[in-house]
């Protein structure tokens, strides 16, 4: 690395745009009286300044860093050689952020996660449109030495590898929601390789915006009702159904009914909210009818077989697309001779049951489809490396004994105690945990607010800001968190999934969009939508949906359903541990939103 006093230059390399940092460090070394010499020299040095506060900061995720240097320790020795000891880097989780403009969430997210899962190592890349560098808020964290912190940017993660592993070609992406993702599923896998490569395990896959937590059950707030392992007597059975929304909270289903005397195809009136929707459980209709909701998909994956029970076609990484078609990567074509691995499309008559039902949650895959010309598929069969998953009992039981407000454990530790108590292959390598919606209603009364010191406003931090939240259960894609030390190297050298479930060998897709079972999982992830200053105040591709003020009451009155009645002690005991001082340091510039964009024509000269 570079010396020099400049951050930019001791803490990366320097690639594009070396003549507007070299004029900005020359500027730095002119001797103060010179600079009243005249006013010419006084005005070239204000159009310098402004020049590099537009230019340069656009041009920051052009710097390509791995490890930060620590510039030497910001915290008192005494408190350093203590909290190094207990820090247990090894053990400690990871994490990788894909941010832009996050500046004013990134302290309260590293201290809240350093604190409650432990995060120990953490890897940021900045997005292109990104205004501002999180570089000066990771290198206080990094000069601790409590967290090993790396800044990358495109070229990081944008290549792909040839067949022996080393890059091959870089990788354009575009300026829209598609290169957005591409960005996010390249940058996912390889900061999963950089972390199994420095033999890490578990690593979080969450946003700047997102919290991961326990979750507890809640006496004091509504609960998803647990689903039960058969029909209850006197209640049809709804097999092979769909979900369509109607208005804001309301919709209805189509599916089969099986305890007919022949299968019956139906349609649900209304509901009165998706909340009723849990796989296992039963619905109620606006008409007084009644009907178990199967689990089809869980009971389609006890069926999956292995191998194709004869030659044929093998479709991977299959999906259904908008046109009801099963799609996927093609493996062994005998009917058209396609290459392999190219995408295809087969139409399939859904509306003519098989074996009495529909096959429309098959996609999982370990299942036998035919097209309209009666030629065979085989699904390749997802979930093999699926966890097993906790039975509906004993996940009641394990989130019974999730550690109360106020107990020292972490998300770690919980992992731990569960793996040890019902077995690696139960947990697996990939958790899966649905996310709840906190919206920016604010309660102003003392009993909801744990305080952490006078000196730090609690208002300035979403976790403790914001309390209520939307009904637990409808939020669609969850996150995930992963064990890369029990993934395949090959399988992150290429494009993740998605961020929602990247690995779908891996990871377990239960129910819609890939949402898991909110009663059956032990932790969750709080999505806060913040204030409309900070929920505008990203420089997103979807610039449409990030300044319309419609769509954020939209979502702020989803949020609104009940209220944590429970705080978090996060920040006190944070406080209590690192000590105020040392505290105010690391979590400095929390929930301030500073104006980024400047405009050189709109300044007053005169």
């Amino acid at each position: 690395m570079s010396g020099g006093n400049s951050p930019l230059r001791s803490l990366g390399s320097e690639r594009d745009n070396n003549k507007c940092r070299r004029f900005h460090l020359a500027l730095q070394t002119i001797p103060l009286v010179r600079l009243f010499f005249s006013g010419a020299v006084l005005y070239l040095l204000i159009i310098g300044v402004l020049i590099n506060h537009v230019f340069l900061l656009p041009s920051l995720s052009n710097i390509r860093m791995s490890t930060l240097q620590k510039n030497g320790s910001r915290i008192d020795n005494t408190l350093r050689q203590h909290l190094l000891a207990v820090a247990d880097n090894e053990g400690g989780a990871s994490a990788c952020l894909l941010v832009n403009d996050e500046n004013p969430r990134l302290p309260e997210w590293i201290a809240y996660h350093y604190h409650t899962l432990p995060l120990r190592a953490l890897t940021v890349a900045i997005d292109p449109a990104s205004r501002s560098s999180p570089l000066e808020i990771l290198q206080r964290w990094n000069d601790t030495g409590l967290i090993e912190m790396q800044l990358w940017n495109d070229d990081d993660f944008l290549y792909r590898h040839s067949a022996n592993g080393s890059k091959q070609e870089t990788i354009r992406v575009t300026a829209d929601v598609y290169g957005h993702r591409t960005r996010q599923n390249h940058f996912i896998n390889k900061c999963m390789a950089d972390f199994k490569r420095r033999n890490k395990q578990w690593v979080l896959l969450i946003d700047v915006d997102e919290y991961i937590t326990f979750n507890r059950i809640d006496e004091n707030n509504q609960e998803p009702a647990f689903p039960t392992e058969k029909h209850p007597d006197g209640i049809p059975t709804l097999m092979d159904w769909t979900w369509y929304k109607g208005g804001s909270e309301e919709g209805w289903l189509d599916g089969w009914i099986n305890n007919m005397s022949s299968p019956t195809y139906i349609t649900t009136e209304s509901l009165v909210s998706r909340t009723q929707l849990q796989p296992g459980g039963v619905v109620t209709d606006w008409a007084g009818n009644s009907y178990y909701i199967q689990d089809d998909r869980a009971l389609r994956d006890l069926e999956a077989l292995d191998e194709p029970p004869e030659e044929m076609p093998i479709l991977t990484y299959t999906m259904v697309d908008s046109e009801d078609n099963i799609c996927g990567e093609i493996v062994n074509d005998i009917y058209e001779d396609r290459w392999d691995e190219e995408w295809v499309c087969i139409e399939v008559d859904w509306e003519a049951p098989k074996d009495d039902q529909k096959k429309k949650n098959i996609f999982h895959g370990g299942h036998v489809v035919e097209d309209l010309q009666h030629r065979k598929y085989f699904l390749e069969k997802e979930q093999t490396f699926w966890p097993k998953g906790l039975s509906i009992k004993k996940a009641k039981e394990a989130r019974e004994r999730l550690p109360k407000v106020g107990e020292r454990k972490t998300i770690l530790d919980v992992v731990k105690e569960e793996t040890n108590r019902h077995g690696y292959e139960t947990i697996g390598s990939c958790i899966t945990m649905p996310r709840l919606r906190y919206g920016p209603f604010e309660d102003q009364s003392e009993a909801t607010t744990v305080m952490a010191s006078k000196e730090i406003n609690y208002k300035n931090f979403v976790t403790l800001r914001y309390r209520w939240h939307a009904a637990k259960g409808i939020y669609s894609y969850g996150k995930v968190m992963i064990d890369v030390s029990q993934i395949p190297s090959e399988k992150l050298l290429v494009e993740a999934d998605n961020v929602h479930a990247p690995l779908c060998h891996y990871c377990h897709r239960p129910v819609w969009f890939y949402s898991p079972h909110y009663v059956k999982s032990l932790f969750r992830v709080n999505h806060y939508l913040d204030s409309f200053e900070a929920y505008t105040y990203r420089k997103d591709i979807r610039v449409e949906l990030r300044q319309s003020i419609d769509r954020y009451h939209s979502l702020g009155k989803e949020g609104n359903h009940s209220m944590d009645i429970e705080g978090s002690p996060w920040l006190q005991e944070f406080v209590q541990e690192m000590g105020i001082e040392n505290a105010k340091m690391l979590l400095a510039g929390a929930g301030s939103f500073p104006k980024l964009d400047v405009n050189l024509w709109n300044i007053p000269w005169g």
